[in-house]
């Protein structure tokens, strides 16, 4: 999906605009429930006509799609990752951020307990994204030792997985939910010299926070038959791409519904390829056999 798609400019002009201040002060839920949902661009479009009676859309100098440029950091042994793939109640997420159109960055410590997310994070200078620094690590550290009271060595991080991505960002009008709309998605693994980009074409990850156990947004899914991807963390998920995953069974339905998004792609291109050839087909016909065509 392009950021200047005809279909998707005309869809968010629909809704009406927040500004990053309003965000801030009332919907900034650093301690949320988090559903995700995969969808394809088509799926996505439909729910947007959903959507703008109940949400606005975040505009900050009159554009409404902004990229996320993210580091994620990790353990040598990819300690985080198995967080997730073990399951475990308590999960742990560090990530430097770097808001690329407002040249910000932060770095952020998420740690989620029971399905409950909380977050924590301080801004730095831009052009220390991507890197732990000396005050990186003592807030790492800080948080680390907070959350675990003491009583689990700090362990020692660096960057892993980079992801570039382009993000809508929507906050109900009743402020008790927020959505973040990601699309464009790439990844590359660090820590492999000459390592390939993962480009997750016409995939569209909806991330909904919210207050309630209940949101807008799992409603309007139940109704469109699209299911919570119950397991899917955008880092894990990176981490499995990239090849660097021993165990990944516990995203193999996410998986598996992200490969079912990418053939769809892969057959729209072969269909819009073989217009093209007819396409062209048809212009190379001499006026002779045209008229034996008629």
């Amino acid at each position: 999906m392009r950021t200047n798609d005809a279909n998707l400019n005309k869809s968010l002009k629909k809704f009406k605009a927040i500004s990053l201040s309003e965000l801030n002060a009332k919907a900034s839920f650093l301690k949320r429930i988090d559903r995700k949902y995969l969808l394809t661009y088509n799926q996505f479009l439909e729910i947007l006509s959903d959507l703008k009676n109940d949400f606005k859309v975040l505009e900050i100098w009159k554009r409404k799609v902004f990229t996320y440029d993210n580091v994620y950091m990790d353990t040598e042994d990819y300690l985080f990752y198995k967080q997730h793939q073990n399951k475990l109640k308590s999960r742990t997420k560090v990530r430097t951020r770097y808001y690329v159109d407002s040249n910000l960055a932060f770095f952020e410590f998420k740690q989620k307990v029971n399905g409950v997310t909380s977050k924590f994070r301080y801004e730095f200078p831009s052009e220390e994204h991507g890197f732990m620094t000396k005050w990186k690590k003592r807030f790492f550290d800080w948080v680390w030792q907070s959350i675990y009271n003491g009583k689990i060595k700090t362990p020692s991080i660096s960057p892993a997985i980079k992801t570039n991505y382009k993000r809508i960002t929507m906050v109900s009008l009743n402020w008790d939910e927020r959505l973040t709309i990601d699309f464009n998605v790439k990844a590359l693994d660090l820590r492999k010299s000459k390592a390939d980009i993962v480009d997750l074409k016409n995939l569209i990850i909806i991330e909904s926070k919210s207050l309630k156990k209940e949101s807008m947004i799992s409603k309007l899914m139940a109704e469109k038959a699209i299911p919570e991807a119950s397991w899917c963390s955008k880092y894990s998920l990176w981490v499995i791409y990239s090849g660097l995953a021993e165990k990944y069974d516990t995203f193999a339905e996410t998986m598996d519904k992200i490969k079912e998004i990418r053939m769809e792609t892969v057959k729209n291109i072969k269909r819009e390829t073989k217009l093209k050839n007819l396409a062209k087909k048809e212009l190379s016909v001499t006026p002779k056999e045209n008229i034996l065509v008629k």
